[in-house]
């Protein structure tokens, strides 16, 4: 069983929808003892069942009985606290991570979700469970992420530190030169 409780990202539990779920992840899944989903990922999901029933409504029925009884189960929801707002403001104001959340106007990409889940995993020292590795590496350059997994790899990519955490303070004040979080 697992040592952790991971936040996971959205691409851990739409790959348990896949018509082929990768086999690891499946496992890896059947192996922690409780699952932390923060409310983007609850977004993401609800904004796929919603742009496939136009096009496959039988399937967004099952996505959408498949997500009521996953959100009927015991995890934890970690909550969307002053302290995760001001993370991700601080996120937000990062130019470095601009391509995270501002997509062009003439864009169909939506922006994604990753600076908030970031914040949520910072904010309740949650490391990450993801298959997409990279904005989240990116994002723990500037703000040092509590750990961040790849079940399907089995591998730490940021493993976890005991090292000091920075203080909310060193994320929203002057401390930030260049974008990266300084320690007080």
């Amino acid at each position: 069983m697992s040592c952790h409780t991971f936040l996971v990202d959205t691409n851990i539990l739409s790959d348990t929808q896949k018509r082929r779920p990768n086999p690891r992840l499946a496992h890896w899944l059947t192996q922690q003892d409780q699952i932390a989903i923060p409310y983007p990922v609850i977004v993401e999901i609800e904004q796929g069942i919603h742009s496939l029933r136009p096009r496959n409504p039988a399937r967004a029925q099952l996505l959408r009985s498949w997500l009521d009884g996953l959100l009927e189960t015991e995890f934890l929801y970690p909550a969307m606290n002053s302290q995760v707002a001001r993370l991700q403001a601080a996120m937000y104001s990062c130019r470095a991570l601009k391509q995270l959340w501002f997509v062009g106007p003439e864009s169909d990409k939506r922006p994604g979700n990753d600076l908030t889940i970031a914040a949520i995993a910072i904010a309740h020292n949650l490391p990450i469970a993801t298959i997409d590795i990279w904005d989240f590496e990116k994002i723990s350059t500037f703000f040092p992420l509590p750990g961040v997994y790849n079940p399907v790899s089995n591998a730490w990519i940021i493993k976890p530190a005991a090292q000091h955490r920075p203080s909310l303070d060193s994320v929203t004040n002057s401390h930030m030169t260049d974008g990266r979080v300084r320690a007080s």
